[in-house]
């Protein structure tokens, strides 16, 4: 009787140490999994996902309004107070995300499209379709694609200078369009 309460007891021993290993090293993962950032790493992120957009045209209230990345020009709009009877709404994209800086322009039956800044009459380069960008000199079909491309793959252009980094545009293409583009 004595040897079957002895394996038991080993039984019960071997069981607990595998447990107790167990537990640890899920504890463990749990620990590597938890990122610690700095104060300056968190403020990084949240300038990332917070954007500021100046909206002006035929809306109820133009100002700059903050919103969260991923946000539509649609929802924009409407926290804008939604689109005057005047509005052309067929010359922006509703669909579009905004990004942090944009001007979003919305334009009255009588105007031409947003793609313009209205203050400028500048191509505005972030926002411009293809067709648009081909207007500009010494823009043809293939830069105004990799204009296109590399906004789609990196996000809006902050300056001007970072045209530098599309493909098939160097200092001197720079030279000859920054006075024909609008960056935020």
């Amino acid at each position: 009787m004595m040897e079957v309460y002895k394996k038991w007891l080993v039984l019960a021993a071997v069981v607990c140490i595998i447990l107790y290993l167990f537990f640890w090293s899920v504890h463990q993962k749990k620990d590597e999994s938890v990122p610690i950032t700095t104060p300056q790493e968190q403020l990084k992120e949240a300038e990332q996902t917070v954007m500021f957009v100046d909206i002006k045209g035929a809306v109820a209230r133009e100002g700059v309004y903050e919103f969260s990345k991923g946000t539509r020009v649609k929802d924009a709009i409407a926290k804008a107070g939604g689109l005057l009877q005047e509005a052309d709404s067929s010359k922006i994209n509703l669909a579009q995300f905004v990004h942090d800086q944009m001007l979003l322009y919305v334009p009255n039956k009588t105007e031409g499209a947003s793609l313009v800044s209205p203050q400028t009459n500048k191509i505005a380069i972030n926002i411009a379709s293809k067709e648009e960008i081909e207007k500009i000199p010494g823009i043809g079909p293939k830069k105004a694609e990799s204009i296109i491309r590399y906004r789609e793959e990196n996000g809006p252009f902050q300056t001007v200078e970072d045209l530098l980094e599309v493909d098939g545009i160097g200092e001197k293409s720079l030279a000859n369009i920054k006075e024909q583009i609008v960056v935020p």
